[in-house]
């Protein structure tokens, strides 16, 4: 049913057992890693730091894609189905 003039509709979904179990343990990772590189850069150790650093990022990025794809229905931002 579509909207009267000047009001918006928020829908919230639940998101499925298995995306919260995955964010339970990438959070951790992430911290994890975090530590790591910071530890190694304390320590001069220069390759473990930045293979951490790196490792760090590719993880942080892949959850927030994750989070928003996931956040996503399908066909809803499509044109063709305006």
């Amino acid at each position: 049913m579509p909207n009267r003039a000047g009001t918006f509709t928020i829908e919230i979904r639940k998101r499925p057992w298995w995306f919260w179990a995955l964010a339970a343990v990438w959070i951790p990772l992430e911290v994890l890693l975090l530590q790591t590189a910071l530890a190694s850069a304390r320590e001069s150790e220069s390759r473990a730091a930045a293979i951490s650093w790196v490792a760090f990022g590719v993880l942080a990025a892949a959850g927030v894609l994750a989070a928003i794809v996931q956040g996503r229905s399908p066909g809803r931002d499509d044109p063709a189905n305006s």
